[in-house]
């Protein structure tokens, strides 16, 4: 419960939480494989892989000990002025799993900054074309891209929430996800997608010359897991490149594996011109992100003879540059992706004919092992379920041991995401399906 006061011996601020909110928090203190323990010995499944980042799960041995040789090496180089084999290698690396035309690589090190950086790297490149007008950057409206000031003007959800700590970054255009009233958020009728078409069509005539970007998660993650469908993304594609217009996929949690391919945009073939990485990218253990972008840009700056602005001073760090390298290895292993695909059919499959009667249960949404299990007050109208309900629950299936992690999208859907480690086993998916069960029936 808590308190009024303002003052409290908690030492830490937990973010997005209320400040007050930390004494009654157990502390984790052990983590191993898919499990986590807390301190006073009680055993959880981490369903929810740390926050979406510990694809390979805890005390990985081949990421350990990548951190650990880099660490007997040299746990840092300036990345101004010096560069580093570990570093330059992961580059290289990850440059040869996307797309060939994709060119560059940009350390940073959260997922919020490496939005950030594509905002900056957007708005750039049109002012080095000599199109300063060329600013507008088109959003959907029920994404999340992070909480940095450029990427929390960029995201959708919460807006309300980030509008006090304005004035916000301009220049966002936030356009409604395609989704609609007469169908669910996982399953939009082929009429209903022509009108949604339509609109970003219609957009795109009124405003066209202005649009510098559009900001994209191939499935959009926070708001409620609810994956952009093939016909939607190529027609996005299409615009871009009739209008002149940066395509920029935020994959920082459905990028490395996640959705059962290496990268969120390989099940529609549509390819961004700019790529936001991190989460999952050295599997957690470390700070790190990167974004990477087209030989147009690199280009564009070229000619100019024009630097980068921007700089974190752990970018590119080696030591988490070596658990990137450990994680790729892991994620190229033979099976290992379509391991995550097959699981995360089985995941979806389970909790549909587990779930399928309940009153509350509306559907499964997702790819891969990244999960939204949409809960509903009415099945008929597919209201969302009442805030409090939905934190009830989440925090009955934590203390029946599952970790699960709720969103609340109003007016659109309630529910909670399952992202667990890539190394869970079948019987741990069928173990967290009947924990799901069974707190879904009050037992």
């Amino acid at each position: 419960m808590l308190t009024t006061s303002a003052v409290s011996s908690y030492p830490m601020v937990h973010p997005l939480k209320d400040v007050r909110v930390g004494e009654e928090i157990t502390p984790l203190a052990v983590g191993d494989g898919i499990y986590v323990q807390d301190m006073n010995g009680k055993t959880y499944i981490d369903g929810i892989s740390g926050l979406w980042n510990i694809s390979l799960g805890y005390q990985h041995p081949d990421i350990r000990q990548a951190i650990v040789d880099q660490l007997d090496a040299i746990p840092y180089v300036n990345p101004v002025d010096q560069s580093n084999p570990t570093t330059l290698e992961f580059a290289e690396t990850l440059l040869s799993i996307t797309p060939p035309h994709l060119s560059k690589v940009a350390y940073t090190c959260t997922g919020s900054e490496s939005v950030e950086l594509a905002i900056k790297l957007i708005r750039k490149y049109y002012s080095l074309r000599n199109q300063p007008g060329k600013t507008l950057i088109v959003v959907m409206d029920k994404s999340y891209h992070g909480s940095y000031y450029g990427s929390m003007s960029a995201s959708g959800i919460d807006q309300e929430i980030s509008e006090s700590y304005g004035p916000k970054v301009p220049g966002f255009h936030f356009h409604p996800v395609p989704v609609c009233s007469h169908c669910t958020p996982g399953h939009i009728s082929d009429e209903c997608l022509d009108q949604k078409i339509l609109q970003l069509e219609q957009l795109f005539e009124q405003k066209g010359s202005e649009i510098a970007g559009i900001l994209l998660e191939p499935i959009i993650g926070s708001g409620g897991i609810i994956p952009l469908p093939d016909r939607y993304l190529h027609k996005v594609q299409e615009l871009c490149r009739k209008h002149d217009t940066l395509l920029v996929f935020d994959e920082v949690a459905t990028g490395m594996g996640r959705t059962g391919k290496m990268f969120g945009f390989e099940h529609s073939g549509v390819v961004p011109d700019i790529l936001c990485l991190s989460k999952g990218i050295n599997s957690g253990y470390l700070p790190l992100g990167a974004t990477l972008f087209s030989d147009s840009i690199q280009q564009a700056f070229a000619s100019a003879g024009s630097h980068i602005e921007h700089l974190s001073t752990q970018n590119g760090n080696p030591i988490a540059c070596a658990a990137g390298m450990a994680t790729v290895k892991v994620l190229q292993q033979p099976g290992m992706l379509e391991s995550i695909e097959r699981k995360g059919m089985q995941l979806r499959q389970s909790l549909e004919q587990a779930l399928g009667n309940h009153p509350l249960f509306l559907e499964v949404r997702g790819k891969g092992l990244m999960i939204g299990v949409a809960l509903t007050a009415d099945k008929e109208t597919g209201a969302c379920l009442p805030p409090e309900r939905l934190a009830e629950l989440v925090s009955k299936l934590k203390r029946r041991g599952l970790i699960v992690y709720p969103f609340n999208t109003p007016d659109l859907t309630t529910g909670f995401h399952l992202f667990p480690p890539f190394i869970i086993q079948e019987h741990e998916v069928e173990k967290m399906v009947q924990l799901i069960k069974k707190v879904l029936e009050g037992r």
